[in-house]
């Protein structure tokens, strides 16, 4: 698999005999081949400015051919991709009539990444999906076609509008692929059918092809070593493309936070018999036993009786609840769910009350949960040699 620290042959000068690392060159950028009496203004907003030595290194290798970056969650995909807009720009710049087409497998993901590359350049977005525009003509998309630079959308759409020629594949000049690894040989998935039927490589005028992945392997077997030299050529072959990654790990850990990773082992509790399962499972009981003795308490303060009866209903299914997660969850789990109930999420309640009906009030069903929380939370960060000292 090539990588963008190797060897790269470029019109271009070349790079110092005395550099050891062989790395990409980084050329000055270009004035994309215009004057200044007949390029319009400079656009303000400038991509390079905030970009990484590597990020800059694939985009130029992304000038020069068609690639499929290779990288991990949280390392710049789409910053490479927003460069590469940028520096292929005067292609796609009105009035100029071809068009970047971006497309993203999600409403969620086309939404987020319209947004980066709006605040990231000044190219004019659109946003296509679903039934989000009713374009049903070839005159609808001339007049989408006129006003955007950058159109961004799904890729049902886009094989929608090939397969009824309201767009053609010579009008665009950057094809990119979010989450590209849905494009292998033997899928039906629309990224896989747009390059089968329209993407002709012995064809005149085709788009540059740029794709992205944080993993190749898709479907069964994803996290498997042995499947991924067979996916990445599976890819490489559909987008036409080579796949390029970063050699140099030093460099990605020192530009991408790392999450902090702690570890809480215990053992297990699903043995109903076990003396720690019992002890924990009679320390849940006390609590809500509590709770309950404070309840009753509320008859003589003018409490509907009707809603203490469903405060003391629902305490008991809450109680059954973290004791089942406790046996079958473990005790992180049962803390879980300790905290998920807490934090009062609206979906977690409903299934928990919807059954008994208002109730009087829920100041005690918090009291239980605070209560049980703490107890877990310290077994799990003390471990279960500690607990008799924490039940003294």
């Amino acid at each position: 698999m090539p990588d963008c620290e190797g060897t790269c042959e470029a019109d271009g000068p070349s790079s110092s005999s005395s550099d050891s690392t062989n790395t990409c060159a980084i050329w000055p950028i270009t004035d994309h081949g215009a004057d200044s009496s007949s390029v319009p203004q400079k656009p303000q907003k400038d991509p390079r400015k905030i970009a990484r030595k590597y990020q800059l290194e694939l985009c130029k290798k992304a000038m020069e051919e068609n690639i499929i970056v290779y990288l991990g969650t949280g390392c710049g995909k789409t910053h490479i991709a927003v460069l590469l807009i940028y520096e292929l720009g005067h292609l796609i710049r009105k009035p100029q009539k071809n068009v970047c087409v971006f497309l993203a497998p999600t409403v969620a993901l086309i939404q987020q990444q319209a947004k980066v590359i709006e605040e990231s350049t000044d190219f004019k977005v659109g946003i296509f999906y679903g039934s989000s525009k009713h374009l049903k003509n070839h005159y609808d998309w001339e007049k989408e076609i006129e006003q955007y630079e950058v159109l961004v959308m799904t890729p049902q759409i886009l094989l929608h509008t090939l397969s009824h020629s309201f767009i053609k594949m010579e009008l665009i000049s950057l094809l990119i692929f979010d989450e590209c690894h849905h494009a292998q040989v033997k899928s039906n998935h629309p990224y896989a059918e747009i390059m089968r039927v329209f993407y002709k490589a012995n064809d005149g005028k085709l788009p540059r092809i740029f794709g992205m992945t944080a993993s190749p392997v898709v479907g069964q077997g994803a996290s498997s070593q042995a499947n991924l030299p067979r996916s990445i050529n599976s890819l490489e072959n559909l987008l036409d493309a080579k796949v390029y990654s970063v050699e140099d790990k030093e460099e990605l850990e020192h530009c991408v936070a790392s999450p902090v990773v702690k570890i809480y082992e215990y053992g297990p509790v699903a043995n109903g018999t076990s003396s720690y399962y019992m002890t924990y499972c009679s320390k849940l009981e006390e609590i809500k036993h509590t709770c309950i003795s404070e309840l009753h308490k509320k008859v003589d303060e003018c409490q509907s009786v009707q809603g203490l009866r469903n405060t003391k209903k629902v305490l008991s299914r809450m109680h059954d609840n973290v004791v089942f997660c406790l046996e079958n969850l473990g005790l992180w789990g049962a803390l879980q769910a300790c905290q998920i109930l807490l934090s009062g999420d609206p979906s977690e309640w409903n299934a928990l009350i919807e059954e008994e009906g208002n109730i009087s009030n829920d100041s005690f069903c918090d009291r239980y949960l605070a209560q049980a929380a703490n107890f877990l939370a310290a077994v799990c960060t003390t471990g279960a040699i500690e607990l008799k000292h924490y039940l003294v």
